[in-house]
């Protein structure tokens, strides 16, 4: 299997194309290749970049091409992590999300354009940039929407998981949970569906109800708000240390939401932790595994009626999206995820509109 990293001179997409080669990914007879742009930096910093990468993994290392010419794109897998990204300064933000996603739409459309006009017509994309939800539209609207997926929810359900095994004294791989719903502040998480491996049913709902710390799912975008107001403070102030034993007051959901966005502002990004997704869904994808994720992916009608790109549950395999999986929601999360998807197709419209 041959990987295109669109955007690979980016922080995102140049750690991705050093975990492909030293997590052996690809086989040396296969192709990795670092898609740049001739203006700006990536024209200079991807030959080194390739360079850098063969010289830590000559042993293991697959080809390696550098293509500025969207046209040369060829991929089984092409990972999008190309376009402008949020500021890490909350002091001097200045780039909104409507900005951020009026600044990436001529990205998007341009790489998306050229895979429908030149690519293969198989190819998977797998989006990593921001939005997420804009950027799967776009790509899905120019190719097979089953062949775009977006990492937003997949990362966002780890997370969840993590939060709830830190609280219950257990390991991640232990805890099954999604989040669903619009990547970043406005995803839902699924408390109907934790199970944890070791806990009869009964126990457990005694053990969620108590780290839940009597919030509920309905209110949790005002909660979310109202965590964040306070959060945002300390992050302006530069008190990123009290910023986070603040946040761990709150239970795992809204823990999710505040220490992503915590870790970004901290100026650390959240890289390493969105590349590890990518690179958990890359495996799946390349050794022809099935797995039942939550992503993003553009619905016309199979989950609970919802037209328009949000993230949900579905099985994902070497053709993409295989299954969409309407799994039972309670009356709230589906509330929740049905206004969440309006709200999502409506700024989509007004973005690219």
């Amino acid at each position: 299997m041959n990987i295109a990293v669109i955007g690979a001179s980016g922080s995102m997409g140049s750690e991705i194309a050093r975990q492909i080669v030293s997590t052996r990914l690809l086989e040396n007879n296969e192709r990795l290749q670092l898609v740049g742009r001739t203006e700006g930096t990536s024209s200079k910093a991807l030959y080194g970049l390739s360079t850098d990468i063969q010289d830590a993994y000559a042993e293991i290392c697959p080809i390696i091409e550098v293509i500025l010419n969207k046209e040369d794109i060829s991929g089984d897998l092409i990972i999008v992590a190309a376009g402008t990204t949020a500021p890490v300064n909350l002091s001097s933000q200045n780039i909104s999300r409507d900005t951020l996603a009026k600044q990436n739409i001529p990205i998007f459309e341009d790489y998306a354009s050229a895979l429908a006009r030149h690519g293969q017509g198989s190819e998977i994309v797998i989006c990593v940039s921001n939005p997420n939800e804009l950027a799967v539209e776009i790509f899905a609207r120019h190719l097979d929407r089953k062949r775009v997926v977006g990492i937003g929810a997949y990362l966002d359900s780890l997370r969840f998981r993590k939060e709830i095994a830190k609280d219950i004294g257990v390991r991640r791989q232990k805890v099954h949970g999604f989040m669903i719903g619009e990547h970043g502040s406005n995803m839902i998480p699924l408390w109907s569906h934790v199970h944890v491996y070791g806990f009869k049913e009964d126990v457990l709902y005694d053990i969620l109800n108590k780290i839940r710390r009597g919030y509920s799912t309905i209110n949790f975008p005002e909660d979310i708000t109202q965590a964040r107001s306070d959060i945002d403070k300390l992050i302006f102030e530069g008190k990123i240390d009290e910023a986070f034993k603040s946040a761990d007051r709150y239970p795992p959901d809204i823990r999710v939401v505040l220490k992503s966005n915590i870790t970004h502002f901290s100026g650390s990004k959240t890289v390493t932790g969105t590349v590890n997704a990518t690179l958990e869904l890359i495996k799946t994808i390349t050794l022809g595994h099935d797995a039942f994720i939550s992503g993003q992916i553009k619905l016309e009608g199979e989950f609970y009626g919802i037209y328009g790109t949000i993230g949900v549950p579905f099985v994902v395999g070497n053709l993409g999206v295989e299954k969409v999986l309407e799994i039972p929601l309670e009356r709230e999360e589906k509330q929740l995820l049905i206004q969440n998807a309006r709200n999502v197709n409506q700024k989509i419209a007004e973005w690219l509109s």
